[in-house]
């Protein structure tokens, strides 16, 4: 196995960037990696440790952005009886149910994800770009939010959307978000739980893609190559998940259909 090696320091510092802001912006960070790199004719020889850096870049971005509501959690059980916490207390129990379904789903979807008809396939990224631009033309259809917070029914269709984005070219953050909007969520709390959410499918992705290097055997690794595109990836990632954050106040999904809708077509045609 080639590694990171094959890929120029300039290279490495593009594709942390296009991980950063793709894996919480909803446009796909898979589909974007793979397009960059068709698009460019760059290796992909090492793209599985490579990839597995660049998720760990965004996973840390996210665990540092949110540490207040971590720490709102464990306050939470540590006054187990006050009433105020209980939102703190429940919120953890959201995030598994919403969790459960891609864990019982992603082992047996595995073999068809990865053959190869789908695995880096720039005409499958931009067929699953396109069915998300479609969902969020949907959602701009909805009904006023409920204005309510996320409860198990809600985390529960979320966490079914969430299967979707195993497609690659679907993005994770928009299929989850688009599922709390469709369920009277208001964009800020939908994008907020989706980004929760985040957590543990991002770190059983990495957990995933270790064992399959262990597997494949050794690997040669350029470190500070590597320790660079995590930087950049972990930087760029907290950038993106604030700008949405604020984004989302006050703007829908329609600009971010527009550009999957064209960019899913571009890919297909090419």
């Amino acid at each position: 196995m080639t590694t990171g090696s094959e890929l120029t320091l300039f290279q490495s510092i593009v594709l942390a960037a296009v991980q950063g802001a793709t894996e919480f912006l909803p446009i796909s960070s898979s589909g974007h990696l793979v397009l960059v790199r068709k698009l460019f004719d760059w290796s992909d020889d090492s793209g599985l440790v490579f990839d597995t850096i660049l998720h760990a870049g965004s996973l840390a971005a996210i665990l540092l952005y949110f540490l207040g509501t971590w720490r709102d959690i464990v306050a939470g059980y540590f006054r187990f009886h006050s009433p105020e916490r209980s939102a703190d207390r429940r919120l953890p129990w959201l995030i598994v149910l919403a969790t459960l379904p891609v864990v019982l789903a992603a082992p047996l979807l595995k073999p068809f994800l990865e053959s190869e008809a789908m695995a880096r396939n720039s005409v499958a990224v931009g067929l699953s770009m396109v069915a998300t631009a479609l969902l969020f033309q949907l959602c701009d259809l909805r009904l006023r939010p409920s204005g309510r917070p996320v409860g198990f029914r809600d985390a529960l269709v979320i966490g079914l959307m969430q299967i979707a984005a195993l497609l690659p070219g679907a993005s994770r953050s928009g299929w989850t978000t688009a599922g709390g909007i469709l369920m009277g969520q208001s964009r800020e709390t939908a994008v907020r739980f989706a980004f929760l959410m985040a957590v543990p499918a991002i770190a059983g992705a990495i957990l995933f893609q270790i064992r399959d290097i262990l597997q494949m055997g050794q690997a040669r690794i350029e470190p500070l190559q590597m320790l660079i595109a995590f930087a950049v990836s972990f930087l760029v990632s907290l950038g993106a998940i604030h700008f949405c954050l604020v984004y989302f106040r006050r703007h829908s999904l329609r600009n971010f259909s527009i550009y999957l809708g064209l960019v899913g077509l571009l890919a297909i045609v090419l």
